[in-house]
C-alpha cells in the first residue's frame, strides 16, 4: 500500500497502545514505530538502478518476514541510540514490540493487495497476494483518520464527564482498528464471491482455467475480473451478485521463433516472474519484431502510474535491439 496509510496505520496502532502523556519516551517510540511500518519500502532505492531492478526487486526480501523483522530491529536500535545521544533514555524492551508490530502492519497490508510479496524469501521467492486492497483504499483511509480523529473528540467529551484521557484516546484508535478489521473481512468476502462467479460460467464456450478478482480504489462491491482460458484472457468487471455480460478478449500468441526469442531476454523474465496474468502481443516492424508484455491485472482505466509495460525489439534475424521496461504516461509508448 502506499507510505500514507502505512503511516496512519502505524500512528493509529501507536495511539492503541501507547500512554497518552507526552512524554520524550512516547515521542521517541512513536517516530520509530511510524519508521518502522515505512522501512520495508526502502527497496524503492532499486529505482535508482532502472526500472527493470526496480520490477524484480520491489515487494521483494525487504518484504519478507525475515528481513522486515530484522530492519525493525535495527529501527529499534536506531532510536534506542539518537534518544541517549539527546539524553533521552528509551527503553528497547519498549522499542522493539513497537517496531515489530510496525513492521508487521506493513507486511499485513501490502499482502491484502494484489501486487504480491515476498513474504517467505529467502525459503521461497512465491509472491503472495489476498486481492482484497487497492494500492490506494480512500475508505480504509477515511477509518484511520477517524481513529486519530475520534480521540480528540472523546477526549473534550470526556474532560466535561471528569474521565481520564487515557481511556479515550485508547477506545477511539481501537474501535478504528475493529472497523479496519471489519472491512478487511467484507472485501475478502466480496472477493471470493466474484471469484466465484467467475470460475461458475463459460466464455464463448471456453472452459476457465483460472480467475482473479482485482479490487477497484472507489467502489468496494465491484471488481476487475480476469479469467484465463485455454486460449484467451478475458477481461470484465464483477459487481456483487453479477458479472456484466460483455468481456474483453485478448488471444495467447502462436508460438513462433520470434516469441521464443524474446521471452529468453532478461526483461521477459523478470516480467513474467512479476506479472499475475501477463498478455503477451507480437506484432511485425519495419525492421523485425516488435513484443509488448502486459499485466491484466491492470485494468485498462486505472491510474497511469499503476501501468506497466515491457518492450522487446528484434531484428528481422532475431537478434535483440532494445528491452525496456516502462511505467506511468509512458508505458503504453513503444520504443522509437
Amino acid at each position: 500500500m502506499d507510505p500514507v496509510t502505512h503511516s496512519l496505520t502505524a500512528l493509529v496502532v501507536g495511539r492503541a497502545c501507547l500512554p497518552a502523556r507526552r512524554a520524550a519516551a512516547t515521542r521517541y517510540a512513536t517516530a520509530a514505530l511510524v519508521a518502522a511500518a515505512n522501512v520495508p519500502d526502502v527497496d524503492v532505492l532499486y529505482w535508482l538502478a532502472g526500472p527493470l531492478p526496480f520490477l524484480e526487486h520491489n515487494r521483494g526480501w525487504t518484504h519478507s518476514v525475515a528481513a522486515a523483522a530484522a530492519l525493525a530491529a535495527a529501527v529499534a536500535l536506531l532510536t534506542q541510540w539518537l534518544g541517549r545521544r539527546r539524553r533521552r533514555e528509551v527503553s528497547l524492551r519498549l522499542l522493539l514490540p513497537l517496531c515489530l508490530a510496525g513492521a508487521a502492519s506493513h507486511l499485513l497490508l501490502d499482502w491484502a493487495t494484489a501486487d504480491g510479496t515476498e513474504l517467505l524469501w529467502p525459503l521461497k521467492s512465491a509472491r503472495y497476494a489476498l486481492d482484497w486492497f487497492p494500492y490506494i483504499d480512500p475508505w480504509l483511509l477515511a477509518l484511520l483518520l477517524l481513529g486519530l480523529g475520534l480521540p480528540a473528540l472523546l477526549r473534550l467529551i470526556l474532560e466535561e464527564i471528569g474521565a481520564r484521557r487515557k481511556e479515550g484516546v485508547c477506545k477511539g484508535a481501537w474501535v478504528a482498528l475493529a472497523a479496519c478489521a471489519l472491512l478487511a473481512g467484507g472485501r475478502a468476502t466480496w472477493q471470493a464471491g466474484a471469484v466465484e462467479q467467475l470460475e461458475s460460467r463459460l466464455y464463448r464456450n471456453r472452459m476457465p482455467v483460472r480467475a482473479a478478482a482485482f479490487p477497484l480504489p472507489l467502489t468496494p462491491l465491484t471488481w476487475h475480473g480476469v479469467v484465463e482460458t485455454g486460449s484467451t484472457f478475458e477481461t470484465l468487471e464483477v459487481t456483487r451478485g453479477r458479472s456484466t455480460e460483455t468481456f474483453s478478449t485478448f488471444y495467447k500468441p502462436a508460438p513462433s521463433p520470434a516469441l521464443a526469442a524474446a521471452l529468453e531476454t532478461r526483461t521477459a523474465e523478470v516480467f513474467l516472474a512479476w506479472a499475475r496474468f501477463p498478455h503477451v502481443e507480437i506484432s511485425p516492424t519495419h525492421a523485425g519484431w516488435r513484443v509488448r508484455l502486459r499485466d491484466l491485472r491492470t485494468a485498462d482505466d486505472a491510474p497511469r502510474f499503476r501501468r506497466v509495460t515491457a518492450w522487446i525489439e528484434l531484428d528481422e534475424n532475431l537478434k535483440v535491439i532494445e528491452e525496456v521496461v516502462r511505467r506511468g504516461r509512458t508505458a503504453d509508448t513503444p520504443p522509437e
